[in-house]
């Protein structure tokens, strides 16, 4: 069976992120309503920073830090998937703490043997700025590629107008304006929606 598991990387669970997330839930409900949709709130994980102890490098390539936080928890959701979509947002240039700390300690399953090898990443932004989201990207897609991943952009809709990733933004498209309460930026939905369905045909396709 086909899974797609997705995480909100914000504290902040029903705000920027989680919109991105249910836009591209969306996306993958309109090519099948037979893939599993996990939805998982980083906060809800307790990760401990890594200590640079290097344990993960020395057979069994565990981390001692596992045993007293809920890595181990998180690890069987997210090996356990076809496709990963983060949702992150963007703090002072770069990815939340908490995404941050996830990455850092996925070390061991790149050191068992790359564990998420081919399995696919789309990264998506939450950023202040319209202009402000490019550095959550970039450390998403580091972690894609060090992982052995396969990184995935959309590629629906029209090449001009709608980019490859979802970076939603606060600021409107003139710069001078802000999103009211209870508005959304449409363009980055529709972004995340195409992803979402972009993630699931090429898993799909990938399984036959």
């Amino acid at each position: 069976m086909t899974k797609i598991v997705l995480i909100n990387g914000s504290p902040r669970k029903n705000r920027a992120c989680n919109f991105l997330l249910e836009q591209a839930i969306e996306g993958i409900k309109s090519v099948s309503e037979n893939i599993i949709i996990e939805k998982i709130q980083i906060s809800d994980y307790q990760i401990t920073p890594c200590n640079g102890c290097d344990q993960c490098l020395r057979p069994p390539n565990n981390c001692p830090l596992a045993e007293n936080d809920d890595t181990e928890k998180l690890e069987k959701v997210v090996l356990d998937c076809d496709a990963l979509i983060i949702a992150a947002p963007n703090y002072f240039g770069s990815v939340s703490s908490q995404i941050k700390t996830f990455i850092d300690r996925s070390r061991p399953w790149k050191m068992k043997n790359y564990l998420l090898r081919d399995k696919i990443l789309a990264p998506m932004a939450a950023t202040g700025l319209r202009n402000g989201g490019e550095g959550v990207i970039g450390d998403l897609i580091n972690f894609g590629l060090i992982h052995g991943m396969i990184i995935v952009g959309n590629t629906f809709g029209s090449p001009v107008l709608e980019g490859n990733i979802a970076i939603t933004s606060v600021q409107k498209h003139s710069l001078k304006e802000f999103l009211g309460k209870g508005e959304i930026d449409e363009l980055a939905g529709l972004i995340a929606k195409d992803t979402g369905k972009r993630v699931a045909e090429l898993v799909n396709k990938l399984k036959k």
